[in-house]
């Protein structure tokens, strides 16, 4: 069985044009992983997605950070994920500027939330992620930090998958991702927002640079995720043919709900 991905949400700060904040689901043949977990953890019940989930004997949930267009999801899994269990992995320091068993705990516990993980209906396992590498399965997990407000992490997934967002364009992305088959990259901004507006692009990724890092980096495909709220499907078409007049690198673009091949 081939890896696959589907996006569950794309969006990053709300959800917007009927797009969820972020979480993508990657299947492969040994696990099911879900990287970063905002709103669009509310489609894993959907009837499609639900089937290809089904086989797993648990799921996997990676957080890049804490923010809650990546984490509001986690509040989602007692009224959805009730069987099996759940192996969470959260970025703690020195990688982001938090403890993650502290984090996790602040945002499931009264008076934000009426359960702690430990009162979920599936049983949770939290591993902090402390060092630059681990297993996932049989997989192996890279990681870095990364330039965000409170830190976040950019992740590699064996030489199939990686995973950047929330982070200004950075030349040490490049050797991360070297090669992979599909890198999924944060595309806030396009490079005339990108100078217009310095203290963005110091906190966010804007497409040139993304589209350098993606040539540079021989990766197979890129996908622009963590679209603005802001922006209408004209608008990211528009971004789109930035990346794709910036270089030879493939560019797919996601739609929520839709199976890809990675490999």
């Amino acid at each position: 069985m081939d890896t696959r991905l589907v996006a569950l949400g794309t969006n990053g700060f709300i959800p917007t044009f009927g797009r969820q904040t972020m979480s993508f689901l990657l299947l492969t043949p040994e696990e099911a992983i879900l990287f970063d977990a905002g709103t669009g953890v509310a489609r894993l019940p959907e009837p499609h997605i639900a089937e290809l989930v089904r086989p797993y004997e648990r799921l996997n949930i990676v957080l890049s950070h804490y923010h809650l267009d990546h984490t509001v999801g986690l509040s989602y899994l007692p009224g959805i994920w009730t069987e099996k269990p759940v192996s969470l992995f959260a970025p703690g320091e020195p990688l982001v500027e938090a403890d993650a068993k502290q984090a996790v705990g602040k945002l499931l516990s009264p008076p934000l939330f009426p359960l702690t993980i430990d009162c979920f209906p599936s049983r949770v396992q939290l591993t902090p992620i402390e060092k630059e590498s681990l297993s996932i399965g049989p997989h192996r997990l890279e990681v870095r930090s990364q330039t965000h407000p409170g830190g976040s992490i950019g992740m590699r997934l064996d030489d199939s998958f990686a995973y950047i967002t929330d982070t200004a364009v950075r030349p040490e992305t490049t050797e991360l991702v070297q090669g992979v088959s599909l890198l999924l990259h944060e595309v806030w901004l396009t490079d005339q927002e990108a100078e217009d507006d310095p203290r963005a692009v110091s906190m966010h990724s804007f497409a040139g640079g993304v589209a350098v890092v993606a040539e540079t980096a021989k990766v197979g495909k890129l996908m622009p995720v963590h679209h603005h709220p802001a922006k209408s499907a004209e608008q990211l078409s528009e971004i789109m043919k930035l990346l794709e007049a910036c270089g030879s690198t493939p560019v797919v673009f996601p739609e929520e709900g839709k199976v890809y091949s990675v490999d």
